[in-house]
């Protein structure tokens, strides 16, 4: 499937499921991104930004679910919004992987902005992993190899297909963000469903 015609399946696929998928995919946002004490100052000439403290980075258990339930949806399988919490149970597992996954992208990053860059994308089926029974059995870092393994050869392709949703974006802030309320739900479809062929591409 070209860029093209996974665009065009994608906007089929979400008619008439815009606010069944767009509420799990805000409420995962809301909590995987969830942060206190953030606060911005701007005195004497001076800016100062304190990030606060990521809450979000203990409820990544939340985003497997939400992998689970956008794979069930794209291949049209039953799916509810409590699949956002079906991992809670395995949340030391996911905890450890994630604590691991984000310790090698900040490492990477350290050295230059690009190889922290091409190594998230390495690891972009990392959820994908964790919310698939076949691969429970992996240990904490082989779930990180796996998902790099079969992103070889595929992490152009992810940043092209991200590049190529800019303009919608830049749009969206146009309207004020009401055009997310479309953009959201076609985007994510888009992209899980990307991804979602890579690894099932590998396992062929």
């Amino acid at each position: 499937m070209t860029r093209g015609e996974l665009k065009e399946w994608a906007k089929g696929k979400i008619k008439g499921h815009i606010w069944e998928l767009l509420v799990p995919i805000l409420v995962a946002g809301l909590l995987t991104g969830l942060t206190i004490g953030a606060k911005a100052n701007y005195t004497d000439g001076k800016f100062e930004y304190f990030a606060g403290y990521n809450l979000g980075f203990f409820l990544y258990f939340v985003e497997v679910g939400l992998t689970y339930f956008m794979v069930q949806f794209i291949n049209d399988k039953e799916y509810a919004f409590s699949d956002l919490f079906k991992f809670a149970k395995d949340y030391v597992r996911i905890f450890v992987v994630n604590l691991l996954q984000c310790i090698f992208v900040f490492l990477w990053t350290l050295l230059l902005i690009v190889p922290g860059i091409i190594k998230g994308f390495a690891y972009s089926l990392v959820s994908f992993l964790l919310a698939d029974e076949k691969y429970s059995d992996l240990g904490y870092m082989d779930v990180l190899k796996k998902s790099d393994e079969m992103m070889k050869g595929h992490k152009m392709d992810l940043f092209v297909f991200e590049l190529s949703y800019i303009g919608w974006w830049i749009l969206a802030g146009f309207t004020l963000g009401i055009l997310c309320i479309w953009l959201v739900p076609y985007y994510t479809t888009a992209k899980y469903k990307f991804l979602n062929d890579i690894k099932t591409g590998y396992e062929k």
